[in-house]
């Protein structure tokens, strides 16, 4: 089972050069060719609105430097701009592009499964071209998966436009993808300060942490191979079918911690500390369902760590919906390439209710930028108008409903 990697804008690529490196160290991902072709070239297409990101990673991965696509100027941090493109600058042809790089690596895979699309919520590339970028793979490949991994921005403040950006990509991929694995950029930047002993961290130090949680969830495991150890490249789309049981509620939240010299209790414990219990009125969230990830497992240990009160643990943290038997799935693998040596991780990958607090205060605050009139003729001149956001935050408020629907007791 192969699968497609699209990196999207500054962001998505960028991530991207940390995950293919994790990809490249795995020797059973790349036995198993589900990332690489059997010439062991990467099965990705890199795509940008400019250049100065993506035109190196030729010479620093074995990719082809036809699967590199790039426009002539970016996209403004504006949705609009990035979602219609600049027809008058001769740089309308990126969509058109982008699918025909994307359909020769599917004609290349064994048999191919689906696309994950990593990219930002924020910047006018990785937002708005994600965004059509999305409906056109949709309408390309119906019936295969879809996965939207995408990078919201620091709720501080990375550009005013942001919460207009995020709105109108978060609707489209609600619309468009199977599951969207939503990675907050003030999660990664809290727990890289709280490992820095200068409470700093760097682009690169984010970028990093981010894929090697991608990595925990996608490399081959143990528990998804065949009876002969031959891994079928599953990972991808067993999280998806895993965490996403109803095609209403789809967004997935991960995290990942990777230690030595502790116990699958206390590395676990330290993991659920980083995933959202309560929201901000003391509510506590609910989860429909969840997948937990041990590699590291060399002596056949976190089973019996399971049965002994472990899966306990981490159903209560979680706070299961009472209507799904099997909401927790649990893989291994013998050994973990995602650290220094002798180390064991656990990656996890939750759907819970914590995302309605996000998506909350993405609508309202584009609600009051819109109330004001705030911005909008940056959209209007691109083809996006008042309509389109009020259908977008139509799209998300439902979601938020089907959220509260599908967690309520009882």
């Amino acid at each position: 089972m192969s699968t497609v990697f699209v990196h999207v804008g500054q962001c998505g690529n960028q991530v991207s050069q940390h995950l293919w490196k994790c990809f490249e160290k795995d020797g059973a991902a790349l036995q198993s060719r589900t990332f690489t072709t059997h010439d062991g070239w990467h099965r990705a297409v890199h795509i940008d609105s400019e250049p100065k990101v993506v035109r190196h990673l030729p010479k620093l991965f074995k990719i082809s430097e036809k699967n590199v696509i790039t426009g002539k100027r970016g996209r403004g941090t504006n949705w609009a701009l990035g979602y219609h493109g600049v027809k008058s600058s001769g740089d309308d042809h990126l969509l058109e592009n982008s699918l025909e790089s994307i359909r020769k690596e599917v004609e290349r895979c064994d048999m191919y499964s689906g696309i994950v699309l990593t990219h930002s919520l924020s910047g006018g590339t990785g937002s708005g071209f994600g965004s059509r970028l999305c409906e056109a793979l949709r309408d390309e490949y119906p019936m295969n998966y879809l996965l939207s991994v995408t990078f919201a921005p620091c709720a501080s403040g990375e550009s005013p436009l942001q919460h207009y950006n995020s709105l109108m990509c978060l609707a489209t991929l609600q619309r468009s993808a199977d599951g969207i694995m939503l990675i907050q950029n003030d999660d990664i930047l809290a727990k890289v300060q709280k490992r820095s002993p200068d409470n700093q961290a760097s682009f690169t130090s984010l970028n990093k942490v981010i894929g090697h949680t991608l990595a925990g969830l996608f490399l081959p495991t143990d528990s998804l191979a065949t009876s002969r150890d031959v891994s079928l490249g599953q990972e991808p789309w067993e999280l998806l079918r895993a965490t996403c049981p109803m095609p209403a509620t789809k967004f997935i939240y991960t995290t990942h911690l990777a230690k030595s010299k502790l116990s699958w209790e206390g590395l676990v414990g330290q993991t659920l500390h980083t995933i959202p219990r309560y929201h901000n009125t003391g509510q506590p969230f609910s989860s429909l369902s969840g997948v937990v990830v041990a590699r590291g497992d060399s002596t056949d240990s976190f089973g019996a760590s399971m049965k002994q009160g472990l899966s306990h643990k981490i159903r209560t943290a979680w706070n299961f919906v009472d209507w799904n038997p099997f909401p927790l799935d649990v893989w291994t693998a013998f050994q973990n390439t995602l650290g220094p040596k002798d180390t064991a991780s656990v990656s996890m990958a939750v759907n819970s209710s914590c995302v309605t607090q996000f998506l909350d205060t993405v609508c309202q605050r584009s609600k009051d930028m819109l109330d004001a009139g705030a911005y909008l003729h940056w959209y209007e001149r691109y083809g996006t108008g008042k309509e389109d956001f009020e259908e977008a935050l139509n799209t998300l408020q439902v979601c938020q409903e089907d959220y509260c629907s599908a967690t309520k007791p009882g």
